[in-house]
């Protein structure tokens, strides 16, 4: 890949996030959440050739709170949102993952052991997922989306938070 090359597909990382930060700043509000300003995000993990690997660059993301962060890495465009273990269920889990097949699904603090991992695992049922979180000493999971472009992330967000109110999982 020549400089040019990698300038470019850097100002469109950073361009798409900076479009989709503006557009959801201007339609979130009035369903109860704050959309705060793009920042360089530091010590990421991205997931290559089967591991997870530090990014020691930086990678534009930002918060929409309560909960959730956006932002694009070399390898995808992905929203996180963080859920509390006792309002996790087996519909949540099953329906979490049918609507974003590209998911990662790991505790807050062990972030690096998975409990569902798209990439690695394959088709695993719900109940197998939420049998691993109950078995887990982890108080908050990160539920992690990943998306091939900037319109299918914004689409992904606007999917988790209407399933997210309807599975009560926000702190709104």
């Amino acid at each position: 890949m020549s400089v040019r090359e990698i300038h470019e597909f850097l100002n469109e990382m950073w361009g798409g996030i900076f479009r989709l930060n503006e557009e959801l700043k201007a339609e979130l509000p009035g369903e109860g959440f704050k959309v705060e300003d793009v920042e360089e995000a530091f010590g990421a993990y991205i997931f290559l050739e089967g591991e997870w690997r530090l990014m020691k660059y930086p990678h534009p993301a930002f918060e929409i709170k309560p909960q959730i962060e956006v932002g694009a890495t070399p390898e995808s465009h992905y929203f996180v949102v963080a859920v509390p273990k006792e309002r996790i269920n087996e519909n949540f889990v099953g329906l979490f993952i049918e609507l974003f097949p590209r998911s990662f699904i790991y505790g807050a603090r062990d972030f690096l052991s998975d409990i569902y991992n798209w990439r690695r695992d394959g088709r695993v049922s719900p109940t197998e997922i939420l049998e691993k979180i109950e078995g887990s000493p982890e108080k908050l999971f990160q539920f992690e989306a990943n998306f091939g472009s900037m319109g299918t992330l914004k689409q992904g967000i606007l999917r988790l938070i209407d399933i997210g109110k309807r599975f009560e999982i926000f702190d709104l």
